[in-house]
């Protein structure tokens, strides 16, 4: 062979080489390319999943928090109703319409024991028209549906179970509620700012509740499952069957599909407590831009040389690291604002649940002296001294009443924005007399030195809110009275503290002896429901809500207010307001003025003569009432403990078989009712496990009587006291001995 020959053969070897080479460089982009677009494609997914899953997870919580509220609000409707709601169907009525005001319900209806529900239309059949009637019937709680045949068609029902009350001899034992998917919807983050991010709840055979699809051209009866199986084309991997199926199971998943030319992704997961699914629809496109980008940049290199590939191998790698950690701090976010929530809606329910059960004893305790005291008056009508007494308790309780209610109110008012403070000129100094007659009074009779001072120049007439002024004022007066004991000393000062033009800074101080504030509980005094500590709560009372009250009205008049304490050594709290004066401003001239007061007593129905009953109770007007309407009526012996401490030392003291019954208040200083209960229950003697003790205490809720029954009591009593039901029950408890 010659050399060109050679030339020929190796040059000839050298292209098919090269031609080999670069096909396979180009299978091997390729395959790289191909691999890299199903890397892609899969990770796109997989974003999709994980984003949706989470932003779903977090709506749900948003909903079962709405949710939630919906039967706090229920339960509280269930717990406010008493006799004289029922007493008449114009009474039901009107009750039930001022139910649906105040709780944003558009239908409200209690059910009674045959399956009948009375709403503002009046009585109606329930039957077949009710699906989760019989579960409600049964005693089942906190139970929930949609489209209701006797309702619209776009609308939640809740039902709930309360304590049973008669109305025209028929038994109320369930409440209903109705409101609009809608009405729940708007409180919820279901659709995201850019507008791409969609969430719907749907029933498990696809009809939507709450209507916020992709879809946006559908009508609101529509079923998604219909529609996808309509209008939808999967990706591989996905079907409206397998949706359908997943649906009818409880399972959650995703759903990857092509709708009017635009690819989306869906993930669905069923809602716990509901028979519902939650919906969350984003555009593929949203996490599939930046991987679109990045497989472009492969197609454009798909040319280079393998050292490039490579190196845009590297490049994407990092990328994928560098945005998979970007997404997981994102992530990580959004799990936390979601955990951060869940704790949120958590403090939140359990405020609500102490400030419910606080507010039924707070409740309960005034009613029961109106309504014993009333009880009184009328069987003692012949005795004007007992009726005088009995009638001024009776103010006394309506008082603490109202003001309670007023609280309430109040602090309602407040959180929704509804206040508006008035501007009126009125008489500074009247206004204050008016404080002095009606404290001057409770400071004559708990021995406590209280006066008013003023110092320095005082204009007569201001212009303001005098009866803000006068919440403000009479929560703090009310707090010093409170937790000053006898033979202290209580003052209210006022003096000018700024004089500008036709405006003049006041300051109004009230200063006590009483127990004083710990210095770490300082900072909290002035929240919303919060006290000290539990030991105030029983031991004083109170709503929580005075001082959180005294300060948003003092910034809304645009002033202040601060304390001053030394735990055991009294307060001082000081509010510092504007108001506006009039050119001829006069000068106060001081003088004071003061009230008298009146007294009370009690009927016979039962005869108990012979019988011993301890009564363990820490009110002295509940004692009274007792003792009166249960003892002096009856002949019954009634022995008396102002705590559970005394009366466990009373029964050990007494004689076996001495006493016949035990009537137990729960919240007593010392030692509570049920401690009191478990202590004479593990006592040593024949009578300790068979004496009958009653719960009599303003805890009313189920709870409440479950831990009574648990503590060894024999039956839980609510307050107010039903006389007639309380003497039935003692009767058939003697007769029974």
């Amino acid at each position: 062979m010659s050399k060109s020959q050679g030339k020929k053969v190796l040059h000839r070897w050298f292209y098919i080489v090269l031609i080999f080479a670069v096909l396979l460089v180009c299978l091997l982009v390729y395959w790289l390319i191909a691999a890299a677009a199903d890397i892609t494609s899969n990770f796109t997914k997989e974003m999709n999943s994980i984003y949706l899953r989470e932003m779903t997870n977090l709506t749900q919580a948003n909903f079962k928090s709405a949710l939630s509220m919906r039967y706090s609000g229920l339960k509280s409707v269930a717990e406010s109703v008493n006799g004289e709601d029922v007493e008449s169907m114009e009474a039901l009525e009107r009750f039930i319409y001022d139910a649906e005001q105040n709780n944003d319900f558009e239908f409200l209806a209690f059910v009674d024991e045959n399956g009948f529900y009375y709403s503002e239309d009046g009585k109606r059949p329930a039957a077949s028209k009710l699906s989760f009637l019989a579960q409600l019937l049964d005693g089942e709680d906190e139970l929930i549906s949609y489209n209701e045949t006797f309702l619209e068609s776009n609308m939640i029902v809740l039902g709930a179970q309360i304590t049973p009350i008669y109305f025209d001899d028929t038994k109320i034992i369930a409440i209903l509620a109705g409101f609009t998917a809608d009405s729940i919807g708007r409180h919820l983050s279901l659709r995201s700012e850019d507008g791409q991010t969609n969430a719907s709840i749907v029933t498990k055979d696809g009809s939507f509740i709450v209507y916020n699809t992709f879809f946006s051209d559908l009508p609101k009866g529509s079923n998604v499952i219909s529609k996808f199986k309509e209008f939808a084309a999967f990706d591989e991997g996905f079907s409206a069957e397998k949706l359908e199926s997943d649906f009818a199971s409880g399972k959650s998943g995703m759903a990857v599909f092509k709708a009017d030319d635009v690819h989306m992704c869906m993930y669905y997961s069923p809602i716990e407590g509901t028979e519902w699914y939650m919906l969350m629809e984003v555009p593929y496109k949203v996490v599939d831009e930046m991987t679109e980008d990045l497989s472009s940049r492969l197609n454009r290199n798909a040319i280079m040389m393998m050292a490039t590939v490579m190196l845009l191998i590297l490049i994407i790698f990092f990328i994928y690291l560098i945005n998979l950690r970007a997404h997981s701090k994102q992530l990580e976010a959004a799990r936390e604002s979601a955990e951060k929530a869940q704790r949120a809606a958590e403090q939140a329910n359990i405020a609500k649940s102490e400030f419910l059960s606080r507010m039924s004893h707070e409740i309960r305790t005034p009613m029961n002296g109106i309504i014993g005291m009333t009880e009184i008056a009328r069987q003692n009508k012949d005795d004007p001294e007992k009726v005088n007494d009995s009638l001024k308790k009776v103010a006394l309780s309506s008082k603490h009443l109202m003001l309670l209610i007023n609280d309430v109110l109040d602090m309602s008012k407040i959180e929704s924005g509804k206040i508006q403070l008035k501007n009126e000129l009125f008489d500074l100094q009247l206004f204050l007399e008016n404080i002095e007659n009606i404290y001057s009074v409770q400071a004559e009779e708990k021995g406590i030195d209280f006066k008013i001072t003023l110092s320095g120049h005082i204009d007569k007439f201001v212009g303001g809110d005098s009866l803000r002024l006068n919440q403000i004022l009479t929560n703090l007066l009310s707090n010093a009275f409170k937790f000053t004991p006898n033979g202290g000393r209580i003052t209210l000062g006022v003096n000018e503290l700024k004089h500008e033009g036709d405006t003049v800074l006041l300051r109004f101080f009230v200063k006590d002896t009483g127990i004083g504030i710990k210095e770490e509980n300082l900072d909290k005094i002035f929240e919303a429901f919060e006290q000290e500590n539990a030991e105030i709560t029983h031991k004083y009372g109170g709503t929580g809500l005075g001082l959180s009250i005294v300060k948003r009205f003092s910034e809304l008049m645009g002033g202040s207010v601060s304390v001053s304490s030394k735990y055991g050594g009294g307060s001082e709290f000081i509010v510092q307001l504007p108001f506006s004066v009039t050119e001829n401003s006069q000068r106060i001239e001081w003088k004071k003025d003061s009230f008298a007061t009146g007294k009370a007593a009690d009927e016979k129905t039962y005869d108990f003569s012979g019988k011993h009953i301890l009564l363990a109770e820490d009110n002295e007007t509940n004692r009274e009432i007792a003792v009166e309407l249960l003892g002096s009526t009856t002949g019954a012996t009634i022995d008396q403990a102002e705590d559970g401490q005394i009366a466990v030392e009373l029964f050990e003291k007494s004689e076996t078989g001495h006493y016949d019954l035990i009537l137990m208040d729960i919240q007593m200083p010392r030692m509570n009712g049920f401690e009191a209960t478990k202590r004479i229950r593990a006592m040593d003697r024949p009578d300790a496990a068979t004496v009958p003790i009653f719960a009599m205490t303003a805890n009313a809720f189920a709870e409440d009587e479950e831990k009574s029954i648990e503590a060894g009591m024999n039956a839980h009593i609510s307050k107010p006291l039903e006389t007639t039901a309380v003497l039935a029950a003692m009767n058939d408890v003697f007769n029974r001995n």
